[in-house]
């Protein structure tokens, strides 16, 4: 799990970045990367893309701070992620600097980006929902590296103190939670559960109840735990009960999957709900027959070369995206560099002319500093001292635009089919008895779209 929070810069920016690059705190800078500017020069770099925009003012920079679990995560798959991270929220507009820190009890990113674009000179607005965007690209990232995630539903109300706390273990109710978790994993009854429970906690039972550890002030009712841990539910949990949500009412991709009556505890308690489930079976049956028919999948083989050829086009149309999106960043950062080149160079070559040399540099020590960070990425790129034109990058810029549009299109309508054509396969594979994954209710999809 990784929690995140961000907090504006308004002064100090230098002091900000020499205190995420520290090399005690980054194995000797090894774990210090950047994007659109150099970690050394980025104080620099951030107040040129300020001044050359019509955002003056304001703050300097955001401090974005990405937090794993202890032991979760080892400190270069976290800088990994924290890259990641950093150009999923930021999609490769600001200048940023990265740093993952390894002299606490767990490793976490020190994110700081410009307040203001390099590629559109535009602001960074926190909105009110920025935080909710944040951590849901985070838990993006770590459902992908296949780390734990905050689980909103069960864990609602729970403040960013708490989940501070909860990252540290000192937090009585994720100590709680967790004993919770482990007596019902050991216990076959209510009587059992409570008996184990009482190894550890001071028990209180009335309307609601409530645990309280050695050490603690205060009673914890369990129902503030979060929906997973009222009574009621604890009770269903030990019974093996669990809750379905993917339906058509509470899911954006609903998946008619045949219902498993026989394991379905409500199903053995409610003779309705056993009739409404063979109803279901039949009407996920009828549309999946309907399918095959009016596609003329009469075979097996065919279906599953439908959705192996459906899926790789889904997935090229997004590599071809990505790979667009990446070189319009590189575009980007060499325009920005061209112009940095271009201000700065007849700073830096009056220099000859100047009799008192070093207070002129120290005079212009900002221009000289950005000319040759510019001048070294621009190496590949000049030709008898000269940058390339900038017309031309945008042009190639506008073209590229068009078509990752394009596919957009493309890739949308793909997208459709291949869920289409999936959820029909396992229809097939489930009324077949061809599916040989553990039988479950609550299953979590996540789409592969692009943000």
């Amino acid at each position: 799990m990784a929690v995140t929070k961000i907090h504006p810069i308004a002064t100090t920016l230098n002091k900000s970045i020499d205190y995420i690059i520290n090399p005690d705190k980054t194995n000797g800078k090894i774990l210090v990367s950047s994007f659109a500017c150099s970690a050394e020069t980025a104080a620099v770099e951030f107040e040129w893309t300020k001044k050359n925009s019509e955002q003056q003012g304001g703050r300097l920079a955001y401090h974005l701070i990405q937090s794993f679990d202890i032991g979760e995560v080892d400190y270069d798959t976290a800088h990994e992620i924290g890259k990641k991270f950093a150009d999923g929220v930021l999609k490769g507009k600001y200048e940023y600097v990265i740093a993952t820190h390894i002299d606490k009890g767990h490793c976490h990113n020190h994110i700081i980006f410009n307040s203001v674009s390099f590629a559109d000179k535009k602001k960074f607005h926190g909105a009110s929902n920025i935080f909710h965007r944040i951590q849901r690209e985070s838990d993006r990232l770590c459902h992908e590296y296949g780390l734990s995630v905050v689980d909103q539903t069960k864990n609602k109300g729970k403040s960013y103190s708490e989940y501070t706390a909860n990252k540290e273990g000192t937090s009585w109710k994720s100590l709680l939670r967790k004993r919770i978790d482990e007596c019902i994993l050991c216990s076959k009854d209510w009587d059992i559960f409570l008996s184990l429970m009482g190894k550890n906690y001071e028990i209180k039972q009335g309307k609601y109840i409530s645990f309280k550890a050695e050490g603690q002030e205060r009673f914890i009712r369990s129902k503030t735990l979060g929906a997973e841990y009222s009574e009621e539910r604890i009770k269903e949990r030990l019974q093996g009960i669990t809750h379905t949500v993917s339906n058509a009412q509470n899911s954006k991709n609903p998946f008619k999957l045949i219902i498993d009556i026989e394991n379905n505890i409500k199903a053995q308690q409610s003779a309705g709900f056993a009739h409404w489930a063979k109803i279901q079976n039949l009407k996920t049956a009828a549309e999946t027959m309907n399918y095959i028919t009016e596609k003329g999948i009469l075979d097996y083989s065919v279906l599953t070369e439908k959705y192996e050829s459906v899926k790789y086009k889904k997935d090229n149309a997004h590599s071809r995206i990505k790979a667009i999106e990446k070189r319009i960043k590189e575009l980007d950062i060499l325009i920005k560099d061209i112009k940095i080149y271009r201000k700065t160079k007849p700073v830096v070559d009056r220099v000859e002319k100047i009799v008192f040399k070093e207070k002129y540099r120290k005079e212009h020590e900002s221009e000289f500093i950005l000319f040759k960070a510019a001048a070294q990425s621009l190496k590949p790129h000049l030709k008898d001292g000269k940058p390339p034109l900038i017309k031309p990058v945008r042009t190639e810029i506008n073209q590229l635009i068009s078509e990752k549009n394009s596919l957009y299109s493309e890739y949308d309508l793909l997208k459709k089919e291949f869920a289409e054509v999936q959820k029909i396969k396992r229809n097939v594979d489930m009324i077949l008895g061809k599916d040989h994954s553990p039988k479950r209710e609550n299953i979590r999809r996540r789409d592969d779209g692009l943000e």
